[in-house]
């Protein structure tokens, strides 16, 4: 299963707010209009609050004072160059003067990687007065705690190192990392305190000095989290005891005290400069006693605070990735909304932000963390030259990208679910044609290449696991998130360049070869032969096809466990929740035993058992609060996450009616309260079973603080037992089939119909983007057939930007090189725009005819209807005898398949037309495309057309873009 599998969609904003179909609607608004709802002397206060929201765009670091009547506005806008992703995620803080916010983010893509998650998430420092950024030169972890603000000016940033952790101290106001420092064990929740550092270890708390050394503050019964600094040298914590979770205080000095306790979940530490407030309904009686700087507010548990408390946001969410993530949503910032509460009132507001971050950020600019990837063996490249070819020959997995051959088609939801109530029946046997979706695959049955394999036991994979893998994996997306349902595009993938998230950086050694809805990765590396070539291609271009290897890879997992003994609530599978150790090695992978060591660990590794303290103790069922939780996957483990989505499904807005539904059928809990079967968190840690202890962790030779819950060095408390925590035929859920055997595929219309039939003159010399061998297919269906009246007559010819990385070529320019089957003939290429100087990044296409043209024609060519925005796309013309004349157009075309002239010149020779990405303004937010181009004979001198004036030949262009 790929290690790089998609996670999450962001959450839907709250009922009271304006429809997610309708993220425009201009009320609510972005500010408060009746400011006498307001708390007294708001013109003067200092209460600043600040939240966050990530889409396609990137993530947005939202802000309002409450002297401008709390009035939103975007302070940033953070992102990375190159990134395929249509959701970015992450986390802030603020720091005590209210003045900066420390940002961790990612794309939603590494939350399922043990390495994304814990050392692959970028972090930089926002000037929220003039939104200047700052990003640091170090990868950190997607923890939930992490980063943890201090009182003054600095933060602390957190990761894994071998079996220790780094802490990362930041100094805000210089925006620069001035200490890092390594300690042995997991530390969690650290933040800055006094001149050390704060952080839980195990069943303590300990502070870690300069140099790091670290000495006990308070020793608890249970994992301390969420630590907040206060004004007073006292630390705020919570520590989990059972169902209730316990409030407490400990000065630097090591006095540590019990302030109060409430339900697990009801209660709540935040802070800011020093003030520490504790949320909940019931906050005021379960905490009765505050010490100074300390105050209770009577708002939901999870809200987010201001920096003076004078309000809290309930809800912060923008509706739209709740569809699954689709190109409107990679591409266009969505508005949020967002709720909020005076906390001792009755006052509510609801907002609706355009996030829109000022120019000149630097947001979208690399981030230094990111550096060149180390290019070692990969497989035998073919004949083609990597320089000029659209695909890799080069590349380390088995299916190359950027083949028109090999477009993956993009299912809608229904096919999604249909092609999954099938697969677990054994019945998707649907017919796929010889030559499907364009390919050139012989006729076959999804589960005819890939049959279900049978469970040990008995019984079958239950629907609403496998949509949850699916829903988790990748959105429900087989393609690109580009690509809309009835769309095809490049495969939807993880790691294809082994790059870690840098547009700049291509290491095949490191490549993660995940394809598809349901992200397979077993088999598809180049070397791998577990599959035939046909077996990988079908993964590659149909969604049934993968479902089917996914829903095998799944029943292996199944059948493996069964074998060592690893059942769950007795083992029956039509229980959702019996899945749960499935699912943790469909993700994470099974270790098994040692043939020669008997006492080596062996089992479902740790990263994603629940007593990880990389996952909040107090947290409920993934999605069971609402659909805010989608916003920080990272607080949940694989399964929970899988569940969750069994549970609730994934949302998507009716084409029809505009209403958010569900995205298929949720599974039936006997209560109708899917968390009556959630386990506990410590479920799987025990001490006699595999090391894990909260409350008597294990200490480490040679040092007397504790490394819990796992007590092992190498973090090795792998779980390989039999585990019961409810009785499923009372609690546990089961499948609910919205498809039977016989029903057929379910259709859908493509949005973006292909231009197939030629409207120019029929003396027009056209040269299409791909070989006339190239057929248009949308599944089954020929689109075009009997409309084509043309035939492309000549090349159209890349080249690409490259670098040397360790000694070898590469091109990183093709990481955010994309195609799409629209446009003329059902096929264009894209990317986006950059400035000369990211050379490695550039793509270049020249359309050159088949033959020397004589006398006066114009120049068109072909826009598509979408995906084509840049305004300054400069298309070179070569008349056939060195004069070059430059044409700036915009790609524009405002929703429609159009030509569009690019001049008319005497042509004295072959001529070629040049198109590049390298763009003056070329910030990277620009889409330009490469579609069809044609000459059309004129007879004689247009009237209106001058003479041409010469610019320098391409090869002057290309010496003087190089010495720059």
């Amino acid at each position: 299963m790929s290690v790089l599998a998609l996670a999450l969609v962001a959450p839907l904003a709250s009922a009271a707010l304006t429809s997610p179909s309708d993220p425009a609607t201009p009320t609510p608004g972005d500010r408060v209009t009746n400011t006498s709802q307001l708390p007294s002397g708001w013109q003067k206060s200092g209460d600043r609050i600040v939240t966050y929201d990530g889409d396609g765009t990137g993530l947005h670091v939202l802000v309002a004072d409450a002297a401008d009547a709390y009035t939103w506005h975007t302070a940033a806008t953070l992102s990375e160059p190159g990134i395929d992703t249509d959701q970015w995620i992450g986390q802030t803080c603020v720091t005590g003067s209210g003045d900066r916010a420390v940002v961790v983010y990612a794309p939603r893509q590494a939350v399922n990687d043990q390495q994304g998650f814990q050392q692959g998430a970028f972090a930089a420092v926002v000037d929220l007065a003039d939104g200047t950024v700052t990003k640091l030169p170090e990868l950190v972890s997607l923890a939930y705690f992490n980063p943890g603000c201090g009182d003054g000016e600095q933060a602390v940033l957190t990761r894994p190192e071998g079996t220790g952790t780094q802490l990362l101290t930041v100094d805000a106001r210089k925006g620069e990392l001035v200490r890092q420092q390594t300690v042995a064990g997991q530390l969690t929740s650290a933040v800055p305190f006094g001149n050390k550092i704060a952080a839980a270890q195990g069943d303590s708390v300990v502070s870690v000095d300069a140099k790091g050394a670290t000495s006990t503050l308070a020793r608890t019964d249970g994992t301390p989290f969420r630590l907040v600094p206060d004004a007073h040298s006292g630390l705020a914590y919570q520590v989990p005891a059972g169902k209730k979770v316990q409030v407490r205080r400990v000065t630097s000095a090591g006095s540590d005290k019990l302030l109060g306790s409430g339900a697990l979940g009801a209660l709540a530490v935040h802070g800011n400069g020093g003030r520490v407030f504790v949320t909940g309904k019931d906050a005021e009686d379960a905490v009765p006693a505050l010490p100074k700087s300390w105050r209770t507010l009577d708002v939901p548990a999870s809200a987010e605070v201001s920096t003076t408390g004078d309000l809290a946001l309930t809800s912060v969410g923008n509706g739209t990735e709740a569809a699954g993530g689709r190109k409107a949503a990679a591409d266009i910032a969505q508005s949020v909304g967002i709720n909020a509460v005076v906390p001792g009132s009755d006052t509510a507001f609801g907002f609706r932000v355009k996030p829109k971050a000022p120019k000149g950020t630097q947001g979208e600019e690399q981030s230094p963390a990111l550096t060149d990837g180390i290019h070692t063996n990969s497989i035998t490249p073919g004949d083609d030259d990597p320089s000029t070819s659209t695909t890799d020959p080069d590349r380390a997995c088995a299916v190359t990208r950027n083949d028109p051959k090999l477009q993956s088609l993009q299912p809608s939801t229904a096919q999604a679910e249909w092609a999954t109530d099938l697969a677990v029946q054994g019945k998707l046997d649907v017919r796929r044609r010889s030559g499907w979706n364009g390919s050139e695959l012989p006729s076959y049955t999804p589960q005819g290449l890939f049959p279900s394999t049978a469970l040990k036991g008995g019984g079958r994979v239950p629907a609403q696991i496998m949509l949850g893998v699916l829903s988790q994996e990748s959105n429900l997306l087989q393609a690109s998130s580009r690509a809309a349902a009835g769309e095809s595009s490049n495969f939807i993938q993880g790691g294809y360049y082994g790059n870690a998230g840098s547009v700049h950086t291509v290491n095949w050694a490191a490549a993660d070869c995940g394809y598809g809805i349901s992200q397979v990765t077993s088999g598809m590396a180049g070397a791998d032969t577990t599959y035939t070539a046909e077996q990988q291609q079908a993964i590659t271009v149909d969604y049934a096809a993968n479902i089917a290897a996914g829903l095998q890879i799944l029943q292996d997992k199944w059948n493996q466990l069964y074998d060592k003994g690893l059942l769950v609530n007795g083992g029956d599978p039509q229980y959702l929740e019996n899945w749960w150790l499935a699912l943790w090695a469909y993700n994470s992978g099974f270790n098994l035993p040692s043939a020669t060591d008997a006492s080596a660990p062996w089992g479902l590794g740790w990263f994603n058992n629940p007593a990880n303290g990389l996952y909040p103790a107090d947290r409920k069922m993934f999605l069971s609060s609402g659909y805010d939780d989608a916003r920080n996957p990272n607080l949940w483990s694989y399964p929970e996450r899988v569940l969750g989505w069994a549970a609730y499904s994934q949302q998507k807005t009716d084409p029809a009616t505009g209403a958010t539904v569900r995205a298929f059928t949720v599974g039936d809990w006997p209560t109708g309260n899917a968390p009556d079967a959630q386990p506990p968190h410590d479920t799987f840690c025990k001490p006699t079973l595999n090391d894990c202890d909260i409350t008597k962790p294990r200490k480490v030779e040679g040092s007397t603080q504790p490394e819990g819950p796992c007590q092992r060095d190498d973090f090795k408390c792998w779980w390989n037992q039999p585990v019961s925590w409810t009785d499923c035929t009372a609690t546990c859920g089961t499948e609910v089939l919205k498809y039977q055997a016989t029903d057929p595929e379910p259709t859908v219309a493509a949005p973006h119909p292909a231009a197939c039939t030629s409207t120019l003159p029929a003396n027009a010399l056209i040269v299409d983007d791909v070989p006339n061998t190239v057929k248009f297919r949308v599944g089954d269906a020929n689109p075009c057939a009997g409309e084509k009246n043309w035939t492309s007559r000549g090349t159209l010819k890349f080249t690409f930007g490259s670098a040397q990385q360790n000694g070898a070529t590469v091109y990183p320019s093709k990481i955010d090189f994309h195609q799409l089957g629209a446009g003329f003939g059902g096929h264009f290429w894209l990317t986006h725009t950059r400035v000369p100087s990211y050379t490695d990044s550039v793509v270049t296409g020249t359309w050159t005819p088949d033959r020397k043209l004589g006398g006066w024609a114009e120049v068109m060519v072909h826009l598509p209807d979408h995906e084509a925005n840049t305004p300054s796309a400069t298309y070179r013309i070569d008349v056939g005898d060195g004069t070059v004349v430059e044409k700036t157009i915009s790609q524009d075309t405002g929703g429609k398949n159009t030509w569009v002239s690019l001049g008319s010149y005497e042509f004295k020779g072959t001529p070629s037309v040049s198109l590049t990405s390298a763009t003056a303004d070329g910030t990277g937010d620009s889409s330009i495309a490469w579609d069809a181009l044609a000459f059309v004979p004129l007879k004689g001198k247009p009237a209106d057309t001058g003479t041409p004036s010469p610019s320098p030949s391409p090869s002057a262009s290309a010496s003087a873009s190089a010495q720059k």
